[in-house]
This record gives structure tokens, sequence and C-alpha cells, in this order.
């Protein structure tokens, strides 16, 4: 049975819109970025929230939360004293949209950037910084506590910048000195009140 070209070309037509249909569009989520690859080569274009018409039925997507997070750290930090402060952070960060598809590439997922180089780097930054550091009891004043959080602020910047992760802030949440250190303020205290007192 003959059957008109045009009618195959529409059938053709309706059996891809069937099989592919959902395929032929990309709705990117509020606040993310996409990335596309095509048997497995990854594609420079990333693609911003919103509706993306008409984009290959043959792509596979992996999507960035692109909004801001915090990562918190916990780490003893040794000083010259040789003394080991537990000091806590919180660093917030972001994806850089614009290299999505360059994380992607060399490390895979937003996680995983993270872990391969947020953390390690900001641990290796700590040690360093405490070095500079004389006494474990200096983490108290309020100079070597800015001057601790610029420096990561600036290593962690400069470090991630080219991976795609930008630092919005280094944030000290909470600094534990040594127990015996600890013990010997509060008994200074304890002391410097009775004087008081007493007068």
């Amino acid at each position: 049975m003959n059957m008109n070209p045009k009618v195959i070309a529409g059938i053709v037509v309706v059996l891809a819109i069937l099989m592919f249909g959902s395929n032929f569009y990309q709705t990117v989520p509020p606040g993310y970025v996409a990335v596309a690859s095509l048997f497995g080569e990854v594609q420079d274009e990333s693609f911003t929230e919103g509706l993306h018409v008409p984009v290959n039925p043959f792509y596979n997507w992996y999507f960035f939360d692109a909004r801001q997070k915090t990562h918190k750290e916990s780490a003893a930090v040794p000083t010259q004293d040789q003394l080991q402060t537990q000091v806590e952070l919180s660093v917030q960060y972001r994806i850089d949209r614009a290299m999505a598809s360059e994380l992607l590439k060399n490390v895979g997922s937003a996680a995983d950037a993270i872990n391969v180089h947020l953390v390690p780097k900001l641990r290796s930054l700590l040690r360093e910084q405490g070095k500079k550091i004389p006494r474990a009891e200096d983490f108290f004043l309020e100079a070597t506590q800015a001057q601790l959080q610029d420096a990561l602020y600036e290593g962690l910047s400069t470090y991630l910048g080219p991976y795609g992760i930008t630092i919005s802030a280094v944030l000290i949440r909470d600094i534990n000195l040594p127990p015996f250190i600890t013990k010997a303020i509060e008994q200074k205290k304890e002391r410097e009140q009775a004087v008081e007192k007493q007068k």
C-alpha cells in the first residue's frame, strides 16, 4: 500500500514527540544553574534558571545549587607555644554560575568540590595561621580573631576562585582554649574580683 510522504513524515513527528517530547525542553529551578553533557562530553554553555526550549533531547543534565551555603568546620589549631586551641568556623560560599561547566569537568558535584578543595585548604590555612600566633590565649584578642578571619578569607578566595567557588565570608563561631588555660583565666578573674571587693 502506497502512503503519502507527508503522512509518513507526520507519523514520524508524532512518534518523536511522544517518545522525546519532554526532552526537547528543560526547566532550571530558581537559584540553580544546569550543565548538560552529550554522550559524556560536557557542554561549555551553562543554563540559568527558567525554561529552555528547544534543547537536545539526548542531553544528560546536572544541576548545581548556586545559592549561598555555609560550611561549618571545627579544627584544633596549634600556636607557637605548642598548645592546641579548638576553633569553630563558618565559611559562607556559593557556586560561580559562569564556571559550573568547568566545575563539572574538573571535580564533579558541588559536594565533591567542597570535600576536595575547600575543606583541605581551610585546614591547611588554619595550621599556617596558628603558627603566627604566639600564645593560645591570644585567640581571645579581637585583633587576632580579625587577622585570622581576614587571612582565611583571602587565602580561600584566591585558591577556590579558579575552581568555581566564591567565598562570601569566614566567621569564627567559637574558640575553646586548652582546659588548664581556661581554668587559669577563671582563677585570675576570681582573684581580681576578690581584690576589687576588698577595695
